[in-house]
């Protein structure tokens, strides 16, 4: 019997739950046909210009980096890195295979992808590396396991948007 009559105790009076649902506000009435995807696209482009000039500037650094430094900025206060090319094909599949083989002997390399007047280039690299004096002594580790001669040449985190993924 108390299962039956205390819930109805409990719950509290009509009025009480009448005045809960008046409490919710009503649905907001947007006029769908007033709202455009070009307006938001203009807003968005804007928005992009913006905050694209509030970037710092990039620093184009030409300069040449002794090899006995272990650790130095360069202009962009990035750190000065190197990296062992070995390959340049214009066929993508020699590439990633050239860069498996590479995986497989346990180094760290990547792909750059580049498009030239002449064509397509994918670039096989070892590293990088801040130690220069770490990648040559990797370049003579290379030659003799893997048969492969390579050519050491510095590394920019400017051009890791031609990485190739995988």
């Amino acid at each position: 019997m108390a299962v039956i009559v205390l819930p109805m105790l409990m719950d509290g009076s009509t009025e009480d739950r009448a005045r809960v649902m008046a409490s919710i506000p009503e649905a907001p009435d947007i006029d769908v046909k007033k709202l455009s995807v070009k307006d938001l696209r203009l807003k968005m482009e804007r928005m992009e210009r913006a905050s694209a000039t509030q970037l710092p500037l990039e620093v184009v650094d030409e300069s040449t980096y002794a090899a006995g430094a272990d650790f130095t900025l360069d202009k962009n206060s990035l750190p000065v890195s190197w990296s062992l090319q070995l390959g340049s094909f214009r066929n993508r599949v020699n590439a990633i295979k050239l860069r498996a083989r590479l995986r497989d002997a346990e180094h760290r390399s990547y792909i750059l992808y580049e498009k030239t007047s002449k064509g397509e280039t994918y670039r096989v690299f070892v590293g990088p590396m801040v130690k220069k004096s770490a990648l040559q002594a990797l370049q003579g580790k290379i030659e003799t396991s893997l048969k492969l001669k390579g050519q050491i040449v510095r590394y920019r985190v400017e051009d890791d948007a031609g990485q190739l993924g995988g």
